[in-house]
């Protein structure tokens, strides 16, 4: 318990500063909505002429921006991403940091387990995602109720939304967790986590932009939460989800399993 304490404590400064950017981002764009459902008709025939391919990698076929809830899905792609890199940042420091700044023999000179070190971590983070979560969905729900005017929506595609970028954010952390026990540099970490963060969201964009590409849509957790899917559909895929938690599950035995026999170097 005093170790899930630390952790809290040690990674609450980049909790806060995320939490706070993401929200401010999510808030202020939807604060454009007013101005824009006023030229909705504007912005759609804007649509109809341009490339297919570009509207699809934007995310915005058949989209009406008079609905509150489709500009919404319009703005929270770019939300999601960068939910995810932290998230996969989050996790890929929470074990390495103890070895990259050589405090590893001291942490295990304590009556501690390696599998007991990897919960109060896991734990930690899973608090700071959730938490994330909370603030974001209830900020974006009063901003969506503040500046929707005359326009209706679908409570519960909005919770679902809200529901799978956890689930993406939670699948980054999962990676970030497990390569972690394996490349323990800050310095090379973050170029990393990114690179698989990124590289997954431009998968995403190819697999609709590209008829011959789309079978990539499976590799890609972006696509298993994209929301013009789940407001048409008002609910998540649940063929996705569980390809989603079964894969977390996957990363996460495959944390413990590799950390415990890790030949650790204080």
């Amino acid at each position: 318990m005093v170790m899930f304490y630390r952790e809290l404590a040690w990674n609450r400064k980049q909790f806060l500063i995320w939490t706070v950017i993401l929200t401010l981002s999510s808030v202020l764009m939807l604060a454009m909505f007013p101005s824009i459902a006023e030229q909705a008709d504007k912005y759609t025939e804007l649509l109809k002429n341009s490339p297919k391919a570009m509207i699809s990698g934007l995310g915005a076929g058949n989209m009406d921006f008079a609905k509150v809830l489709d500009f919404f899905a319009y703005i929270i792609p770019y939300i999601i991403l960068f939910a995810a890199i932290y998230a996969m940042l989050l996790g890929a420091g929470m074990l390495s940091t103890e070895e990259d700044e050589q405090t590893i023999d001291f942490l295990l000179a304590k009556p501690v387990t390696r599998s007991g070190i990897v919960t109060a971590k896991y734990a930690a983070a899973l608090v700071y995602l959730l938490l994330l979560n909370v603030v974001l969905t209830l900020a974006n729900y009063i901003a969506i109720e503040a500046f929707k005017g005359k326009s209706t929506y679908s409570l519960k595609a909005f919770l679902m939304i809200a529901l799978g970028a956890f689930l993406v954010q939670w699948t980054f952390a999962s990676i970030g967790f497990f390569l972690s026990v394996f490349v323990v540099r800050s310095k090379s970490l973050t170029p990393i986590s990114l690179g698989v963060v990124l590289g997954t969201y431009f998968i995403s964009i190819a697999s609709v932009v590209s008829a011959k590409l789309e079978n990539l849509k499976y590799v890609t957790p972006f696509q298993y939460v994209n929301p013009a899917n789940i407001i048409k559909n008002e609910g998540l895929n649940g063929v996705y989800v569980s390809i989603m938690v079964g894969f977390i599950a996957i990363m996460t035995v495959g944390t413990y399993w590799a950390y415990q026999r890790k030949d650790i170097k204080g």
